[in-house]
């Protein structure tokens, strides 16, 4: 259990407790605030180690695991019937089908719902942050962080198979700036959530300003 500081406010004890704002409460505490930053970061690094018909091989590859593993499930019915089993093994398979015989249209489709969950989280931090306008020095680095965060998943969203295509250097560049927006959008989420006001849980819990 995360430690618990218990506060007054204007003297008298309002019997809420308020949780300290520090970096393991907000891991712990604040995973919708920082997944979208590590996502950015992880493709960023994909996207520098390897290409885009690279990452095409890797989904065939995955494809043919997961068509190895619903037919595995599929021979464990041989033994066992289970309607849930048979579901999983079904999905297993039709997914696996779907990477080998189209891998380029899943990675496309791969690289615009992350963009679509940037363009998302870029949006709704952006709403979040202007709460700390004219209240935080650095207001407008988080606000240039985002909004350039948010450009980026438009084009991914839009455009991803562009990406894909893009010659080798681009593609290199283009991961190193998800990885940095990505090292960029943890701090500033880290210090939105340390310069926010109290916000109740619902839980008679407070995070501590």
């Amino acid at each position: 259990m995360a430690k618990l500081i218990e506060k007054k406010d204007s003297g008298q004890d309002t019997g809420v407790m308020r949780r300290e704002k520090n970096f393991p409460n907000f891991v712990k505490y604040e995973s919708k605030n920082y997944i979208i930053p590590l996502i950015m970061f992880i493709l960023g690094l994909l996207f520098v180690l390897i290409q885009g018909n690279v990452l095409n091989v890797i989904v065939t590859i995955l494809g043919v695991i997961l068509m190895i593993g619903g037919v595995v499930m599929g021979i464990s019915l041989m033994t066992t019937f289970s309607p849930l089993t048979v579901f999983v093994a079904s999905v297993l398979f039709i997914m696996g089908v779907i990477c080998v015989a189209n891998p380029g249209w899943v990675a496309g489709f791969f690289l615009k719902v992350v963009g679509l969950c940037i363009l998302l989280n870029s949006l709704i931090r952006l709403v979040t942050e202007h709460s700390l306008k004219g209240k935080s020095e650095k207001y407008n680095f988080y606000l240039l962080v985002d909004v350039v965060s948010l450009v980026i998943g438009l084009l991914l969203f839009l455009f991803p198979k562009a990406w894909l295509d893009a010659a080798a250097w681009l593609f290199y560049v283009f991961g190193v700036i998800l990885m940095i927006l990505g090292v960029f959008n943890l701090y500033s989420a880290f210090k939105v959530y340390k310069e926010g006001r109290y916000v109740n849980d619902g839980s008679d819990v407070v995070w501590e300003e």
